[in-house]
């Protein structure tokens, strides 16, 4: 397993807000007998908490990313339409199929563009990382699966499962797309996942027509929680995990973003 790969998934965690309470929390245990600077801990592991339990800054860094580009508005079309791997629970025992989770909504998106004519072929992409999850099973196959199942003829799907973020998706698909002479392609994956995936699919020399779904917030949704009102004001005081996660998201975005640029993986 490729070291980066693993402290990609490890360190974070510890610059995350649950993370960083966590590792006040245990400063706090550490130095319990230290009044004041245990003062000092508690009350930043407090302030961290609401803050990050609030759902303004989660917002504000998620409406950022989606707004990046435009929805895909029709006028061009490419012979693949690339869609990232993501938003699928693999087929095991209770589940009596593969579901569909949050990000779901990248193949039911992808789908409808091949149906509709926007492209000839559907690449799927990514693999699971097997100290994570135990399984033969990939996202990729995954969402071949549920593609076929809208319609998608199978041997119009082209299957890559060798991928374990999106840096490796991006290269892997590149090659794939290569041989079969492609430079072109429709680019299909979540709103606040699009910016660091267009750059790492341009580094690779293509050309990427953005296709964004999975919006976490429509210009109605944006407007009702940007407008002030008591009862929201209100129910903002307690914190929400829901927030914190959110808000988890999108720092994984940026945090991805820099790294990628610093290795000079995308620009």
């Amino acid at each position: 397993m490729d070291l980066f790969v693993y402290f990609s998934k490890l360190l974070p965690q510890l610059v995350y807000p649950a993370g960083i309470i966590f590792l006040i929390l245990i400063a706090a245990i550490l130095l319990i007998s230290h009044r004041k600077l245990l003062k000092i801990l508690l009350i930043t592991a407090l302030i961290l908490l609401w803050v990050s339990g609030n759902p303004y800054p989660a917002a504000f860094l998620t409406r950022s990313l989606e707004t990046t580009y435009p929805p895909f508005t029709g006028e061009e079309t490419a012979e693949v339409i690339v869609v990232l791997g993501g938003g699928t629970e693999t087929k095991s025992y209770p589940r009596q199929i593969t579901e569909i989770s949050g990000a779901g909504d990248r193949i039911l998106y992808a789908s409808d563009l091949y149906q509709k004519g926007f492209g000839k072929y559907l690449l799927t992409g990514g693999s699971y990382i097997n100290w994570i999850h135990q399984t033969e099973s990939s996202p990729a196959s995954e969402l071949a699966e549920i593609a076929e199942k809208l319609g998608v003829p199978k041997d119009k799907i082209i299957i890559q499962n060798t991928s374990v973020n999106t840096r490796e998706e991006a290269v892997n698909d590149a090659e794939i797309l290569s041989k079969m002479g492609v430079g072109k392609i429709i680019l299909v994956t979540s709103a606040t996942h699009m910016r660091r995936a267009v750059g790492l699919f341009e580094a690779q020399g293509l050309d990427v027509i953005p296709a964004p779904t999975d919006y976490s917030f429509s210009d109605d949704d944006w407007e009702t929680l940007t407008s002030f009102s008591w009862s929201r004001l209100f129910t903002s005081i307690i914190p929400q995990s829901s927030n914190m996660n959110s808000l988890e998201t999108a720092l994984k975005e940026y945090i991805g973003i820099a790294v990628y640029r610093f290795r000079g993986w995308m620009e």
